[in-house]
C-alpha cells in the first residue's frame, strides 16, 4: 500500500535531472509529490543557493540533486559546499559523475533505446570520466538516424547537445528506464534510492 503523499521541493541542475529525480522517486513506492521542481540550470546556481534550501526546508522538504563532475569524491563536494551536515528536512545526493552515467547504468534498456548492442555500453557508467559525451558518443553509432539528429550535435555547431537531447532522454527515462535495473550499475543510484526510502520518515 502507497504511504501518504510527501510533498517536496525538488532542486536539480538540468530538465533530464528533474526526469530521472521523479522515476527514482516514484520508484520508492513512498507517495512523494514534488510540489516545486527548481531547474537551476547549472550547479553553479544549485551550490550559491545551498542556504536558501536549507532554510527554505524548515517549511517545505527539499531534495537536492548535484553532478559531482570534476570533483574527486563526493564526500569532498559535500564539505566544498558546507552540506555535510543538513536539517532533517533537505536531502543533498550527488549524481557520479553525471546523471546521464545513471540512464545508462540501464545497459539494455538504453542499448534498446540507442539501437547498439548492448555490449557497447559501459558496465561501469559511473567510472566514466564524462558520462554525457560517452552517452553521444554511444548514440553517434546507432543506426537510427532520426535519433542521431536528435541527441547529437550537429558538426560546426558550438552546441554540446543535439536539438531534442532532453526530449527525447526524457521520454526514455519515464517510458523504458528501469531503475532497478540501473541500481546495479551505477552504486550512487543505489545510494540515493536507499536514503530516498527513509527521508522524512
Amino acid at each position: 500500500m502507497m504511504a501518504r503523499s510527501l510533498e517536496v521541493a525538488l532542486v536539480v541542475e538540468d530538465v533530464l535531472s528533474l526526469v530521472v529525480m521523479e522515476k527514482v522517486m516514484a520508484h520508492t513506492q513512498r507517495g512523494y509529490t514534488v510540489i516545486r521542481p527548481m531547474v537551476e540550470r547549472g550547479v553553479d546556481n544549485i551550490r550559491t543557493s545551498i542556504p536558501k534550501y536549507r532554510t527554505a526546508s524548515h517549511a517545505l522538504a527539499h531534495i537536492v540533486l548535484a553532478d559531482l563532475d570534476k570533483a574527486p569524491c563526493a564526500p569532498a563536494l559535500r564539505q566544498q559546499w558546507g552540506v555535510a551536515t543538513l536539517p532533517d528536512a533537505m536531502l543533498f545526493r550527488v549524481a557520479i559523475r553525471e546523471v546521464e552515467a545513471w540512464v545508462l547504468a540501464d545497459r539494455a534498456g538504453f542499448a534498446s533505446f540507442a539501437g547498439i548492442p548492448q555490449s557497447k555500453v559501459p558496465q561501469t557508467p559511473e567510472a566514466l570520466a564524462d558520462p554525457k559525451q560517452a552517452l553521444i558518443n554511444l548514440v553517434r553509432q546507432s543506426r537510427n538516424r532520426r535519433l542521431v539528429a536528435e541527441l547529437v550535435p550537429a558538426q560546426g555547431t558550438s552546441m554540446s547537445i543535439g536539438p531534442l537531447y532532453n526530449e527525447r532522454l526524457g521520454q526514455f527515462v519515464r517510458e523504458k528506464w528501469d531503475v532497478a535495473a540501473a541500481m546495479h550499475a551505477a552504486p550512487s543510484l543505489q545510494r540515493s534510492v536507499d536514503r530516498l526510502q527513509h527521508f522524512l520518515e
